[in-house]
This record gives structure tokens, C-alpha cells and sequence, in this order.
């Protein structure tokens, strides 16, 4: 059982990352936004902290793609492979 966990969804469209909903600890709970009817690859950013003596675990998890794996592989060529997070760097 985490102490605290947020998640942060974020989808690839031919425009670049965008920001989607938010679920966690702040902002009340959650934060829902559309998903992007162009979206080709959706990515959920974690963040976990066990205790409050702990250190935050942050990793991410591929909850969505396109069938078409060639236009995913262009536009993360493009705009990178993860969008950039605080806590998380872009590979």
C-alpha cells in the first residue's frame, strides 16, 4: 500500500505530448481531460511514495497505442519517446 501515488497520463499526437488526466494524492483527487482523438501512444507517469520516510519511485507504463506502430516510431522520433516530467527525464 503506497502512502501517497499520483498518476499522470500523457498522449502523442502528430502536435507533440500532450497533457491528459490526472488521478492522485493533489488537485482533490483527479483531473480528467479528454483524451485527443489523434492520440497514437497514451503513457501513464507514476509517482509512489511508500512512507513518509521514503524515497518517490517514479516510472511510467504504456496504457494505449495504435495499431500503427510505424507513425508511433515517427512521432516519437520527432517529439521523444516519454514526454518530459518533473522527475522523470526524457530518453
Amino acid at each position: 500500500m503506497s502512502f501517497s501515488k499520483e498518476k499522470q497520463e500523457y498522449h502523442l499526437t502528430p502536435d507533440g505530448w500532450v497533457q491528459g488526466s490526472f488521478y492522485g494524492d493533489a488537485l482533490g483527487g483527479k483531473n480528467e481531460v479528454a483524451v485527443p482523438k489523434n492520440r497514437v501512444i497514451t503513457i501513464v507517469c507514476i509517482d509512489d511514495k511508500t512512507s513518509p520516510y521514503s524515497e518517490t519511485d517514479y516510472y511510467d507504463l504504456i496504457s494505449w497505442e495504435s495499431k500503427d506502430k510505424q507513425l508511433i516510431k515517427e512521432l516519437q522520433k520527432q517529439w521523444g519517446k516519454r514526454p518530459d516530467w518533473f522527475g522523470y527525464k526524457r530518453i
